[in-house]
């Protein structure tokens, strides 16, 4: 029951935080450019771009007796000003000895500066998982599970480069047979970078 009720506080607290972003947010009103740059540190990069994340971390599952240990796979892309999110988690009850496979796909919103990157996706998972019951007799009987259900993370980065960063990240994904929750550490990599922008002279400090 406690762990439910963290998960709970975990997906109010996504909402929230996605909705307050939402109503917030200022739309930018021109036409949308896919070509639209900015010049960083006398770089180029675009405004518009596509980034991959990965990571591992920690987190509990309502069907496992002990913490979960997670690896993560993310592609997030655009189509104009929308982002969305593919990516893959497999977890177990250590790194690399998988008992769950679990794939989504998500509608996001971005907040993107050039020290920071803030992002918030939500959208349908499949997950693939197998448990095991012993009877009194000690035979060990595993199952296979497979179910749809909904996937939510959200994200913070910090930039080390203006396409290089490193971030911590909360996700949950929910089904009806299983429920999961837990904390990441992600690397960060984006395409934004065009090249040096040539005649650019950065302004002394």
């Amino acid at each position: 029951m406690r762990k439910l009720a963290v998960l709970n506080r975990i997906v109010v607290i996504f909402f929230f935080l996605t909705f307050f972003a939402d109503l917030s947010a200022q739309r930018d009103t021109l036409p949308y450019n896919r070509k639209e740059e900015i010049v960083y540190d006398s770089k180029r990069y675009r405004k518009y771009n596509n980034y991959l994340t990965f990571g591992f971390g920690k987190g509990f599952s309502d069907v496992r007796r002990i913490d979960q240990s997670y690896i993560n796979v993310d592609f997030q892309f655009h189509l104009q000003r929308e982002y969305f999110q593919v990516g893959v988690i497999m977890s177990g009850d250590d790194f690399l000895r998988n008992n769950n496979l679990q794939g989504h796909l998500c509608y996001g919103y971005r907040i993107e500066k050039e020290k920071y990157n803030l992002a918030g996706f939500i959208g349908p998972s499949y997950s693939y998982f197998v448990t095991g019951t012993t009877d009194t007799a000690g035979v060990t009987t595993i199952q296979s599970h497979s179910v749809l259900g909904g996937y939510m993370c959200l994200s913070a980065v910090y930039k080390i480069k203006y396409d290089v960063g490193l971030g911590i990240e909360l996700f949950g994904d929910i089904s009806a047979e299983q429920k999961q929750a837990g904390a990441r550490v992600v690397f960060f990599f984006s395409g934004a970078y065009r090249g040096i922008k040539r005649g650019f002279k950065t302004k002394p400090k």
